[in-house]
Order: structure tokens, then sequence, then C-alpha cells
């Protein structure tokens, strides 16, 4: 198939666009030429949406690659996502981590309507998502696996390195989108914003004590970011979201995750004991659970919120904002936030 080519009539107005779609058969010509590949490429998109995901194969290699959705972020910003992932594969850990391109490089660039857009090609992760193949057994090794990750953040991070609360407050930046898409809602237009900064203030208090300890976190990891394959081996992926965050709340996200999706609270459970097993919680990680948990929920509904133009407003709005607004509002209040 060939990709549409179009030409600008001088007399229409030039749309402005929020998230386009690159052609498969662009990504395989790309691909050819960038990669040591063997063979015809094929590539079929996946996945639109948050980023865009396709499938590619050579003759004998499956891998994915991701097409980054331009936001606020600056486009160079996944290097540190790929350079961590290097790390971590040169440690032996699980994970899918980016192919280098001929030149060594890990990602490359492209334009598109909306400006710069960051491409990279990772190995594929064998097996199916963690939710498609329950057990407390896995949930513990992926546990595990997790606090081995926030060590090796530590080293890759170096002992001198001195960790921000600066993107664990990043849900300040979706705030406006967040405002503007519940202006309908007056309850939640005053409550938000008052719930945000009220935990700017407490996530500062916790990593000025130093007894809730930050590090290099995925940010982002839930039961569909983990595959277990038949041999019951597990591969982390998407990292797309990874950066300095409390590792509390990386734990909570897969807990909260878990909540979402309906699985047993056991997995939860067995999920914090694996963690546990590597790297015990402090006292005040564990008396901050239910603020953690509740940070996901506000990051989820202020990120979903700024990525209504691209995704659009039904993405979000599945869950039942009541459904989310009373989880959020409901923590906030048992935590003192309001």
């Amino acid at each position: 198939m060939n990709s549409a080519v179009s030409s600008i009539t001088p007399d229409l107005p030039i749309a402005q666009v929020s998230h386009s779609v690159l052609h498969p058969a662009f990504i395989a010509r790309e691909v050819a030429r960038r990669y040591p590949t063997k063979g015809e490429i094929t590539c079929f998109l996946l996945y639109r949406g948050m980023n865009d995901v396709y499938l590619v194969e050579d003759e004998t290699t499956k891998y994915a690659l991701r097409v980054w959705r331009k936001t606020y972020r600056d486009v160079d910003d996944v290097a540190y996502e790929l350079d961590f992932l290097a790390y971590l594969q040169a440690q032996g850990y699980p994970a899918s981590v980016a192919v280098p391109q001929h030149d060594g490089r890990l990602y490359f660039k492209v334009s598109s309507p909306e400006g710069e857009r960051a491409l990279a090609m990772y190995d594929w992760a064998p097996g199916v998502k963690f939710g498609e193949r329950l057990s407390n057994e896995t949930a513990f090794r992926i546990g595990a696996a997790m606090a081995q990750m926030h060590l090796h953040g530590f080293a890759w991070a170096g002992k001198d390195h001195v960790f921000s609360t600066q993107t664990a407050k990043d849900y300040n930046i979706c705030m406006p989108a967040l405002v503007a898409f519940v202006n309908d809602r007056p309850d939640d237009l005053r409550d938000y914003p008052l719930i945000a900064a009220a935990l700017d203030a407490r996530l500062d208090e916790l990593a000025a004590s130093g007894e809730v300890p930050l590090g290099v976190c995925h940010r982002d990891f839930h039961p569909s970011n983990v595959h277990v394959a038949d041999d019951g081996s597990i591969t982390f992926l998407d990292f797309d979201a990874a950066g300095e965050d409390f590792l509390m709340q990386d734990v909570q996200n897969f807990v909260w995750g878990n909540l979402f999706y309906g699985f047993d609270p056991a997995i939860g459970d067995a999920f914090e004991a694996g963690y546990e097993s590597v790297r015990p919680f402090t006292q005040a990680e564990k008396d901050n659970r239910e603020l953690f948990l509740m940070g996901k929920a506000l990051r989820l509904v202020a990120g979903m919120a700024e990525s209504s133009t691209a995704v659009g407003r039904g993405t979000l709005r599945f869950r039942n904002l009541d459904w989310l607004g009373d989880y959020i509002k409901t923590r906030a209040r048992a935590c003192g936030l309001i």
C-alpha cells in the first residue's frame, strides 16, 4: 500500500494537527535504512493512542516500534528512558530495550504536522500481559524485579546524585487541561486544584524527611506493562514515563492498576511482598500508601485530560468521572489534603 500524497491548496486554511499517524510504509522504509535487519521489512500499526506502536518484522525477528506523541515534553527527553534501559540490559535485567541503529543511536526523529516526533524500535517482549496469566507467585516475582530495578536506578544515577520531586509533581503541568475538562462539574473544578496544591506540599515534606526515598522509577507500571512468557519468565516494558519519583509511588501504581482492572487484591499483596523481599519499605512509606494510591488516580485523570485533544475525551470518561473523583477525594480527605 502506498501512503497518501496531498498538496496544499492556497485558498484553504492550514489545519492545526494534534496527533498525526505515520504510515506503516514510511516506518518500514526508515527501519530498512537505519537498522541492521534481514531481508524484507513488514510493518503494521498496532495501537494508536498515548503513543503509537507498530509491529515491525524482518525475515527472522519481530520488533515493536514506538512513535512518541508530541506533548509538552521535549522531543529528546526520550533519551532518559532509552539510556536507562541500555544500562538495565547491561545488568541482565529483563526489560524490552531499544535496538541500536547502524550508528549506535537508540532513537531518531522525524518531522510531522505537529512538530518533531521521536521513534525507537524495541525488542519484542515475549509472552502475554500479566493480566492474562495471573498468579500470586508471578506477582511476587514481578514485585521483586521492580525492587531490583529501583536498586539499579541508584547505581545508574550515581551515589552523589540528588533526586528531586520535580517529575513527581508533573500533574501540575496538566492541571489547566483538567480544569477545562471538568468545567461542567463544579465540585471537581473546586477540589482538584486544592488537592494538587496540598499534594505538592506533602510530597516536598516527605522528600525532606528522608524517610520516603526517591529514585529512578518506571512511573507507569501496571499489569499490562509486564509480559509473562510460557516458561514463566517476565519482561518489563513501556518505560515511556521513566524519571525521578518516589519509589513507593511506583509500587502503588501497580497496586492501583490491579484494582482498576478488577483483579484479586491478593495479587497486589503478593507484588508488595515480592518487592519487600528485596527492598523492605520504610515505616513512612507504609504510612503513606493511601497518599500514593490517590496520587496515581490524580495523575491519571490529569494526564488523560491533557491528552484528550489527541486521544479523545471518551477515553477518560469510560471509567466514570464520578468513580475517579470519589476515589481521589475520599483519600485526599483521609490524608488531610482537603
